[in-house]
């Protein structure tokens, strides 16, 4: 009997609601087909089953939460006429002891981050084996405050073991009011969803621990609206829905190939940089369920029609709630355009643990003063956050005059 259990498919996501299941008791499932969708805050995950056999007990029901090490499905094999072989809670250390037990799932599933694993424990789940979790229970000792030995940081049982004889000190947490009220006929509660708690977890997780500044500035990109003009009908015959964003984009590939520190990372623990080799740009998606940032991998290696169709392609994914969780995992820089709902400026939000990120207002006519004289140009305003731990506003000021001119001169962004 193979006891199939819901695994840790990375990206901080430790529980999921059924949203369908494609089998029934009794059913026969072959290995690699879908068993069911699971709607996590992040993606809807289809599950495929990792054996093939006969369905003899379903985990739990539609609706229901099931989380992390849960139970999602008993499969009778046919070389399996043995009882079900249930994972151990506490498990022994080494490569197969996952975050909560021994999790024997497919690597094919969904491949987990590991770019922002070092510095996972500012989050509120951490690595650790199941046996140091037991044994930090048993002692009283929190294990968000201990600083793991193993592979990726996890805390093992001898990090606990050598922290029994030692003070701990308990992390703050911040203070949430309660939002108190006289019950009336005037008022609603309405439960938020999934991806809405995504939300709220990274907005709270990124104002609390990064220390945001915001450098505006507006651009003069005139010449390339007149290129992108010129190129539409070559983006149309070769069926690519041409906008600014894939120029924008291509700029900050190319300014951040000149200054990597806005594609790293920073460890506060370790006190150190994490910088990153590969730049994938996320780009803020609008959906009925929310803000959802997709981001398209080893954006500096594409073109710009190449940029153009990802964009679309990761969009359409992202509103019709398809998008895998490959898609969102491992951005290093993510652009925001508030210019589609007509606004300005603004002050976006870094998303963590990223080090900056470029919002883009509307592009519009403005009279400008060019060789003494007032001409019409297009503008286009720009707002730039960053961490301000690692990163000065001079850090910045430099930054947003070569991305200024790689706008300003397009042919660079082909040519360069």
């Amino acid at each position: 009997m193979y006891d199939f259990k819901f695994a840790d498919i990375g990206e901080g996501i430790h529980e999921g609601k059924l949203l369908k299941w494609f089998y029934k008791v009794g059913d026969t499932v072959n290995e690699g087909e879908t068993l069911c969708i699971i709607e996590t805050d992040k993606v809807n995950a289809e599950i495929p089953s990792p054996v093939t056999g006969k369905i003899t007990k379903l985990g739990s029901k539609l609706g229901e939460v099931i989380h992390v090490g849960d139970t999602l499905v008993l499969i009778q094999t046919d070389s399996s006429d043995e009882p079900v072989k249930k994972t151990e809670v506490v498990a022994e250390e080494g490569e197969n002891a996952g975050v909560v037990g021994q999790i024997e799932v497919s690597s094919e599933v969904i491949a987990s981050s590991y770019e922002e694993k070092p510095i996972q424990k500012n989050d509120t789940v951490v690595l650790a084996s199941p046996l140091a979790r037991k044994l930090a229970s048993d002692h009283n000792i929190d294990i968000q405050s201990l600083k793991g030995s193993g592979d990726f940081g996890r805390v093992l049982k001898t990090d606990v073991e050598n922290a029994v004889d030692k003070p701990m000190t308990k992390p703050s947490k911040p203070i949430t009011p309660a939002y108190k009220f006289e019950p009336s006929q005037n008022t609603r509660r309405v439960p938020i969803t999934s991806v809405r708690k995504a939300i709220v977890n990274a907005m709270t997780l990124s104002k609390q621990i990064i220390p945001h500044t915001v450098l505006m500035d507006e651009i003069d990109v005139t010449e390339l609206v007149q290129f992108r003009q010129a190129q539409k009908p070559l983006a149309e015959a070769a069926l690519v829905h041409l906008t600014y964003m894939p120029f924008i984009i291509k700029a900050l590939t190319k300014t951040i190939q000149e200054f990597p520190i806005f594609n790293a990372s920073f460890d506060h623990e370790a006190l150190e940089i994490i910088y990153k080799d590969f730049i994938n740009i996320g780009f803020a998606t609008d959906t009925t369920e929310g803000l959802m940032v997709p981001n398209i991998k080893n954006a500096d290696q594409l073109s710009i029609f190449e940029l153009a169709r990802q964009l679309k392609s990761l969009q359409t994914q992202a509103i019709e709630r398809t998008i895998q969780l490959k898609d969102i995992q491992n951005g290093t820089f993510t652009v925001t355009n508030y210019g589609a709902f007509d606004a300005t400026f603004g002050a976006p939000i870094i998303k963590y643990p990223e080090v900056a990120i470029m919002g883009v207002g509307k592009i519009a006519p403005k009279p400008v003063v060019k060789n003494n004289e007032i001409v019409i140009a297009q503008i286009l305003p720009i707002s730039f956050a960053v961490d301000h731990r690692i990163i000065d506003g001079a850090d910045a000021g430099r930054f947003v005059m070569r991305f200024k001119h790689y706008l300003m001169n397009p042919m660079l962004l082909l040519l360069a």
